[in-house]
């Protein structure tokens, strides 16, 4: 598969050029995510299905299962873990779109996030990549793909709604069209799995809210059944 088969028509706001560049060095590097998942979030979800926009910091810099936990896909880990395998902040953001003091019936919750993905919602990090063992290692290297992709991205694509998790996050809001967008800020999850209290749920409301005005459907973020 070409480079420009795999981003499909993502291509219209991302240098494909830059891609091949990164590719080639992270490819030499130990790595998380795998260097083959380190775009797959844009793979899985097609930029013309594009509603959403979650942006967190950067990947899982540890092993679980002696493979790197990070996917590609801000926040998630693999279909397999077993819930009491959730890393801290997946497991902050489960409680918070869940929202345990609200009665449910039986809840079935994707940790791969990729249903979310299928629905229109770019599980991105500000930073692509790590080292293993060294969060934030990266941060810099991305930098510029971030911003040309979110510059981009506002020129082409109106009516997204862009959640900025953390400050890492939303060092990237002026980038972003607020008069064609919407811009939701909050604290990242890690800060409550730091700090052992529970995010907000309510932003989960706002963000299909905005979209059901929009359109009529907003995400469905887990089954209950």
């Amino acid at each position: 598969m070409t480079i420009q088969e795999y981003f499909n028509d993502w291509a219209k706001v991302i240098d494909l050029k830059e891609v091949d560049k990164m590719v080639k060095k992270l490819s030499t590097m130990n790595i998380c995510p795998l260097p083959k998942n380190v775009f797959r979030a844009f793979h899985l979800c097609p930029l013309h299905s594009l509603r959403c926009v979650i942006i967190g910091q950067d990947p899982y810099f540890d092993y679980y299962k002696g493979k790197p936990r990070a996917t590609g896909l801000a926040f998630a880990n693999v279909k397999e873990t077993p819930e009491n395998c959730y890393s801290p902040s997946l497991n902050i953001l489960k409680e918070s779109v869940i929202d345990f003091t609200v009665p449910h019936r039986h809840i079935n919750f994707d940790p791969s996030l990729e249903k979310w993905e299928e629905q229109g919602v770019l599980m991105l990090n500000s930073a692509l990549s790590c080292e293993k063992g060294k969060p934030g290692s990266h941060v810099l290297m991305w930098i510029s793909f971030i911003k040309s992709l979110l510059t981009n991205l506002s020129k082409c694509s109106c009516g997204i709604v862009y959640i900025l998790m953390g400050s890492q996050a939303q060092s990237f809001e002026s980038y972003i069209n607020h008069s064609t967008n919407h811009i939701i800020k909050c604290k990242h999850p890690a800060y409550y799995a730091r700090t052992h209290t529970k995010m907000p749920s309510d932003i989960w409301g706002r963000i299909n809210d905005i979209l059901i005005g929009q359109n009529g459907q907003g995400i469905k973020w887990f089954e209950e059944f």
